[in-house]
């Protein structure tokens, strides 16, 4: 996995050095780092050496990881969230919620988006409880100074609720399914 990771991190950094200097270095990426990546390679060194290499600013990547990989080595994460957070990445706590979160870790590790997982959107038996809970969680996140994005939005119904409880950014079907760049940059880039 940590060879096809560098693979996509490149991919996407060749992509923002693109955009950047066809004029729209407000635009980023979001990448994923496996926890499988904290053990097999140098996280600070890659993503400053490809940041260096291909001439944006860090701002322009975000780095998402998951809940996963900072409960396997919480000090060792911690201190790396910190350092790629000074020189400038944002960090974003992926699928939170999708299976071990802990409002500790919350208070420990300073990253700048919490993703919120889909799981939350799913009706349930317990739905009205769910909605109680992700409500709790975006104005958590909030007083935490954290962007909040709510993952798997796929309907109008999703959306308003989510609005509701405060939440301003999604992320899901109900806006686009994956699409190639190409599509990507005709569709949002041609003003």
């Amino acid at each position: 996995i940590s060879e096809l990771d560098r693979y996509i991190w490149e991919k996407a950094c060749i992509q923002l050095r693109d955009w950047c200097r066809q004029g729209h270095a407000d635009f980023y990426l979001s990448v994923n780092i496996s926890p499988r990546d904290f053990y097999y390679m140098d996280i600070y060194k890659v993503f400053t050496q490809l940041v260096q290499k291909h001439g944006f600013e860090a701002k322009n990547l975000h780095l998402e990881i998951t809940e996963t990989a900072v409960m396997s080595d919480t000090k060792k994460v911690i201190r790396l969230v910190n350092k790629l957070r000074q020189y400038g990445f944002k960090v974003e706590m992926d699928d939170f919620g999708s299976g071990y979160s802990s409002l500790n870790m919350l208070k420990d590790i300073s990253a700048d988006v919490l993703k919120i997982d889909m799981a939350f959107l799913r009706a349930t038996e317990n739905e009205v409880k769910g909605q109680d809970i992700l409500e709790t969680i975006i104005s958590l996140g909030g007083k935490l100074g954290m962007e909040v994005i709510t993952e798997g939005v796929e309907t109008d119904k999703q959306l308003l609720m989510l609005t509701e409880m405060g939440c301003h950014i999604f992320q899901g079907y109900y806006f686009s399914k994956p699409i190639p760049v190409e599509e990507f940059e005709q569709k949002y880039m041609n003003e």
